[in-house]
C-alpha cells in the first residue's frame, strides 16, 4: 500500500520550481554587482571619471541587496525543502539548526555553481 501523500509530492515541485530562478537571480545579481563594484573601485581615485562613480555606486549597491534578499528567500525555501531528520536522540533545536545550515551550504554553493556556469557560457560565446 502506497503511504506518499499526492499532495506533498506536488507541493514539493512548487518548491523546487521557485528555488530556480531564486538562485539563477541571486547568480545575475552577484555578476551584476561584481562588475558595478569593479568599475567603482577602479575609478575611485579618478577625478575624470566623477560621473562613474556616482553611477556606479548605487548600482552596486542595489545588486547588493538584490543578491541578498534573493539568497535569503532561497534559504527559506531550502530549508523548508529539507525533510525533517527522524533521529529522536538529537535535539529538535540541533535538528532544525543543521537544516539551516544544510539549506545555506546548498544555496551558496547553488548560487557560485549557476554563476561560473554563466560565466563559462559568457566567455564560450564571446
Amino acid at each position: 500500500m502506497n503511504t506518499a501523500n499526492p499532495n506533498s509530492m506536488h507541493r514539493s515541485w512548487y518548491y523546487w520550481l521557485t528555488l530556480v530562478p531564486l538562485v539563477v537571480g541571486a547568480s545575475v545579481a552577484l555578476l551584476r554587482y561584481a562588475g558595478w563594484a569593479a568599475v567603482y573601485s577602479g575609478n575611485y581615485d579618478r577625478p575624470s571619471q566623477a560621473w562613474l562613480l556616482k553611477e556606479a555606486g548605487p548600482k552596486a549597491n542595489l545588486y547588493w541587496w538584490v543578491l541578498a534578499v534573493l539568497s535569503v528567500g532561497a534559504t527559506i525555501v531550502a530549508t523548508i525543502l529539507i525533510p525533517p531528520f527522524k533521529s529522536e536522540t538529537l535535539p529538535v533545536g540541533l535538528k532544525a539548526v543543521t537544516r539551516f545550515v544544510l539549506a545555506v551550504v546548498l544555496v551558496a554553493g547553488s548560487i557560485l555553481i549557476v554563476t561560473y556556469g554563466v560565466l563559462a557560457v559568457g566567455h564560450y560565446l564571446r
